[in-house]
């Protein structure tokens, strides 16, 4: 089977290259960056080290829909039948790949599959297995993550949707499926992905044998940078597409009841602006505004 990685970098060429090194001892397997608008060009700072990969380089940050939209539509261009997208602070485990295709292959209707992501802090431990829509202020939950990696968690099994950070996916599932929506930009929109496949009879599953270490990337700002904004906001367009009426009123309520309660939480210690960014996030997304690029220094 040919397979693709595609890996996409916004200023983090340093994680990129460390990312590129562990691909590289996977054999059978095509590479391709995408260079989300980074400024210094990652050509530019890490060329000598681009040799055998291909990129592709964006005029701007489109985020993560977009950015790995570029990659998705060349890979299949190009002839592959499975397309694995990675977080460029990934480093994947030599015997991922063959694990991750040996699942996709157990399960005909799988979309797509996705490794155990190990945190890069203590690699003991998980960073997150899967995920689930729990319809509450943060409209998901990200299952595993920080518990002991383990037999429990080394298993096989079909799972509501897959973390974007590391995802292998069937050809045929994105001609179906489609890519990324591109209006989520960055932040549910693997969870919107996945809905929308389950829609159409496909399944998600989670191989825990295979195994890939997730950094966890600095770039959006802590609790006050743009992932409180994007990820308010996304949930709400989420809800509209894919929830029932009583959902949306338990993430109604759930925002309603918890927001006074985190601000005074993070007034404590000076980061109440996150949830400020929550809050605006959570309007944009009813009023139908756009995203605030400049403004989150986005672009």
């Amino acid at each position: 089977m040919k397979v693709t990685a595609v890996v996409l970098d916004w200023n983090g060429h340093q994680d990129t290259l460390a990312c590129l090194r562990s691909l590289r001892e996977v054999s059978g397997l095509d590479i391709l960056v995408v260079d989300n608008g980074s400024s210094p060009r990652l050509a530019e700072a890490c060329g000598d080290e681009l040799v055998g990969v291909t990129l592709l380089e964006n005029d701007q940050n489109l985020g993560y829909a977009g950015g790995n939209n570029i990659g998705l539509k060349r890979a299949l261009a190009d002839g592959a039948e499975a397309v694995w997208v990675l977080n460029n602070d990934t480093v994947v485990d030599p015997e991922a790949l063959d694990l991750l295709l040996a699942c996709l292959e157990r399960h005909p209707r799988a979309a797509a599959v996705a490794p155990a992501v190990l945190s890069a802090d203590d690699p003991s431990r998980l960073w997150v297995a899967w995920g689930e829509v729990n319809w509450l202020q943060s409209l998901v939950r990200l299952v595993g993550q920080g518990r002991e990696y383990g037999p429990r968690w080394q298993g096989e099994r079909e799972v509501p949707w897959l973390p974007g950070c590391s995802v292998l996916f069937r050809r045929a599932a994105l001609e179906a499926v489609g890519l990324f929506d591109e209006n989520y930009f960055a932040y549910h929109e693997d969870v919107d992905w996945a809905a929308r496949a389950r829609e159409l009879g496909w399944s998600m599953h989670y191989s825990g044998l295979a195994t890939v270490v997730h950094r966890g990337s600095a770039s959006s700002g802590g609790y006050s940078g743009f992932k409180r904004y994007l990820s308010a906001r996304n949930s709400v367009l989420y809800a509209r597409r894919h929830g029932s009426f009583q959902q949306r009123v338990l993430l109604a309520a759930a925002i309603i009841l918890t927001l006074p309660f985190q601000y005074l939480r993070r007034l404590a210690t000076g980061e109440q602006g996150g949830v400020q960014l929550k809050l605006r996030g959570w309007l944009d997304g009813l009023a139908g505004r756009p995203i605030p690029f400049e403004q989150l220094h986005l672009r």
